[in-house]
């Protein structure tokens, strides 16, 4: 139960810090990220949740249950949480590359660029 409960905590968190990936930009992306550890957690998955119509990650292709293997090259599994947004926070104008993997298809690698917040 408590897995459950903070896997949701760091949902939340995780995803207004992929939505709104640094002050002023987004790529438009939530995620659903089962995590283990109350400061500092230790990543096992990240889904994409929802992908904003018009937004970067809905250019880039990204739809709702693809699964995140990488981001920017460091591999989700087994990474921590700080990582990860520290990799994820980017400005405007910015490139984030992620490895996704869709249904039994090969893993892909997808490229978002930081747009100003709407």
């Amino acid at each position: 139960m408590k897995r459950v409960a903070f896997a949701f905590l760091i949902t939340l968190l995780a995803a207004v810090s992929v939505v709104y990936a640094s002050g002023d930009s987004w790529f438009g992306v939530a995620f659903k990220i089962e995590a283990d550890g109350l400061f500092n957690a230790t990543v096992h998955s990240i889904e994409v949740e929802k992908v904003f119509p018009a937004s970067p990650a809905a250019q880039a292709g990204l739809r709702p249950g693809d699964v995140v293997l990488g981001i920017e090259g460091l591999t989700v599994a087994g990474a921590s949480a700080d990582e990860l947004k520290k990799a994820m926070n980017k400005p405007v104008g910015a490139t984030l590359r992620l490895k996704i993997k869709r249904g039994s298809s090969e893993p892909h690698e997808f490229t978002l660029i930081a747009a100003r917040k709407p």
